[in-house]
């Protein structure tokens, strides 16, 4: 391989920069993206290498470009750094105008070379991104314009996690402000000069220049293999760009043609709020029809290898066209499915079935519903529906007969005994704090109303559920009067037949009201401020206060509690005749439930579960530190049974809400481990348990 087509060379940052081209971001790139814990890993790095050995150089890795002859340098891997540089640059210029200016070495970061760095000429900037309506204004607006970064405010996690980059370009502009002003501050004008020429003159990148685009996005991929950090839609994009051969008369059309297929297929995503990695999953199962054997990116290698690479580009854009329908969707079974977590199975199977056209989609949404609905109230887990999952998506994709579908999910719910764990679990004195609750009073919602008068609700802080009688009603016993037997009502707070569905900003002291006052705020007579009622089956208790039934006790929670059964039986097709169908006499070894408790059937995560709860119902504890540690650190599969916080990149902690905490409790309970938290919390409180099967 010669060297007109790969060409590397080692280059300080101010090198690397000072080239005869600018350089320039491809459309097909994805956008900024750095966010404070990249940021604090570049600066950590560098300061700590200048600080221990700051005559030794120090590597910031690679980037590749392609070399287009007429003074540009398209960025293919490396725009990330590229940008975060040059926004260090504009923070540098426009906030320490002085910075080296009574340096006298030959080598210096002073203003004019600074400017250097960022501006080629009059008229172009070192760095021109993505040909966008509003990106490339935007970064000129926020960072080469502004003259006082002090201004800026670091955004939200909210704002951070949207794919809009104005507010990465904000967020590191105000950290590089915050970092060198406190350098400054700290250590003086000679540290802070001393440690931009670090940056400038002693930190090398190599720059692979390539004037092959081919050969470019080839070398892009073997730098990924050597352990890169790229997304799986860069790879994939590339692997597609890989296809176009430089040799077709129509290359540059073709290659347009891609670029702004893609660009669709990626707004299609921010406006769905989906990222276009989760997006190539379900294109992935749609394909596969089965689970996965290899990552991702080998299997959609594969598929693109074999694919005519205008017909795959095709499928793609239509195939984001069919999700776009399904968030367009006013149905309400598309909202309720909507709310399922596993959403790589539920997306992947209601695109798929707009992408083959399959005749009765409505018919097959509502016995989806009921399939996901009821795993997910039942516990379920991933892994649980997962093989009955992927052999939907391939009955759905092969264009079965819906009464085939049907009887597929319907088997596995007779077989796993998942109704009666339904109906178990509705029945919990505890079922306000299940993570699906939300989700399944808004599709009781949307059931129960006109189609043409449903709106779509985000399941949000705006939207919360209220307990009728409030947790701590006892604490206002003037305002609860009708409560006579206090201790029975306690245990019925929590209870389905209690909660009610509000719209609006939560306010607990004011929802700890009697029942009056709960009717004024449920009519939005305190203008909101509180939550009010959009809801259906909230409206119902405002009609029977107006009717003249003006007080709220167990015995109306327990006709709320019948209301609201009957509409989730009327909406998952179920009623308990079945359980009895479902139960045999003697529990099989196999089953996954192995424990009674208090006559109820449990499996080990569920009965962890709730000794946990029982635990602290019994002792009245209100505060993390008041849980016994030996119950806390209890080790279950290595991890604290149980923590104030979820563990990041950890999917297998379950938030529970109890006397006024969140917690969160281990989902993976192994029986071994089981039996000890068993004997050990039979020291805690007696309870009687029996063991039902060793699986």
């Amino acid at each position: 391989m010669n060297n007109q087509t790969f060409k590397p060379e080692n280059q300080t940052i101010c090198d690397l920069f000072l080239c005869n081209a600018i350089y320039t971001i491809p459309n097909y790139q994805r956008q900024y993206s750095w966010d404070t814990e990249k940021l604090d890993d570049l600066w950590n790095d560098l300061y700590d290498s200048f600080i221990n050995s700051p005559s030794d150089n120090y590597f910031l890795g690679s980037i590749v470009v392609i070399d287009d002859g007429k003074g540009k340098h398209e960025l293919v891997d490396g725009q990330q750094r590229i940008t975060t540089l040059m926004i260090m640059f504009n923070v540098l210029a426009h906030t320490f105008p002085d910075i080296n200016k009574n340096c006298h070495e030959i080598l210096k970061g002073d203003l004019e070379k600074i400017n250097k760095l960022i501006y080629f000429d009059s008229s172009n900037n070192r760095l021109l991104l993505q040909v966008d309506p509003n990106y490339n204004t935007e970064f000129n607006n926020i960072i080469i314009k502004e003259n006082d970064y002090s201004k800026f405010d670091y955004p939200s996690q909210a704002n951070m996690k949207k794919d809009e980059p104005k507010y990465k370009f904000i967020n590191t502009a105000k950290y590089f402000y915050d970092k060198f002003t406190s350098l400054l501050q700290e250590e003086g004008q000679d540290k802070l000069d001393s440690f931009v020429n670090y940056i400038l003159f002693k930190t090398n990148i190599i720059k692979i220049i390539c004037t092959n685009q081919s050969f470019a996005i080839k070398l892009f991929l073997v730098l990924n293999d050597r352990g890169m950090e790229l997304s799986v839609s860069d790879i994939i994009k590339s692997y597609i760009l890989d296809k176009y051969s430089a040799s077709d008369p129509d290359y540059e059309n073709k290659r347009a043609i891609f670029n702004a297929n893609w660009k669709d297929i990626e707004n299609t995503c921010n406006n769905c709020d989906i990222k276009i990695d989760e997006f190539l999953v379900y294109y992935e199962y749609y394909k596969l029809k089965s689970n996965p054997k290899k990552q991702v990116t080998d299997e959609l290698r594969k598929i693109i290898q074999f694919s005519d690479v205008t017909d795959l580009v095709n499928e793609l854009k239509e195939f984001s066209d069919n999700m776009k329908k399904i968030y367009d969707s006013t149905l309400p079974v598309i909202y309720s499915l909507r709310y399922i977590p596993w959403k790589a199975y539920t997306m992947t199977a209601m695109i798929s079935a707009y992408q083959v056209n399959y005749q009765d989609k409505e018919k097959l949404f509502e016995v989806m519903r009921r399939f996901f609905y009821i795993s997910w109230i039942s516990g379920k887990t991933l892994n649980g529906i997962k093989q009955t999952s992927f052999n939907l998506i391939s009955y759905i994709v092969d264009l079965k007969p819906i009464d085939e579908i049907e009887k597929l999910l319907n088997k596995f719910i007779i077989e796993k005994h998942l109704i009666r764990d339904v109906y178990q679990t509705l029945d919990d004195d505890n079922v306000y704090n299940y993570n699906f609750l939300k989700a399944l009073m808004l599709s009781v919602e949307y059931n129960i109303r006109e189609k043409t008068n449903t709106t779509f609700y985000e399941i949000n802080n705006n939207i919360h559920l209220d307990h009728i009688l409030p947790q701590k009603f006892f604490n206002k016993m003037d305002e609860w009067q009708n409560i006579t037997d206090v201790e029975t009502a306690k245990l019925y707070i929590n209870k389905l037949g209690n909660m009610a569905l509000l719209l609006g900003r939560k306010n607990e002291e004011a929802l700890n009201f009697g029942f009056s006052k709960k009717i004024e705020i449920y009519s939005g007579k305190d203008k909101g401020k509180t939550g009010k009622n959009s809801f259906d089956t909230t409206q119902e208790i405002i009609d029977n206060y107006n009717q003249g039934d003006l007080e709220w006790d167990v015995n109306h929670i327990n006709d709320r509690q019948k209301y609201l059964m009957d509409e989730i039986e009327l909406l998952l097709n179920i009623t308990r005749n079945d359980i009895n169908i479902q139960i045999e006499e003697t529990p099989k070894l196999n089953q996954i439930h192995k424990w009674v408790y208090n006559n109820n059937y449990f499996t080990n995560k569920d009965l962890v579960l709730k000794l946990i709860i029982d635990y602290i119902k019994n002792n009245n504890i209100t505060t993390f530190e008041d849980i016994p540690e030996e119950i806390r650190n209890f080790k279950m599969f290595s991890h604290e049974l149980i923590r104030q916080s979820d563990l990041e990149n950890y999917n297998y902690y379950i938030n529970i809400k109890i006397n006024g905490m969140s917690l969160y409790i281990i989902t993976i309970c192994i029986s071994s481990e089981t039996e000890e938290f068993i004997e050990l919390m039979k020291k805690m409180f007696p309870f009687e348990i029996k063991k039902i099967s060793s699986n």
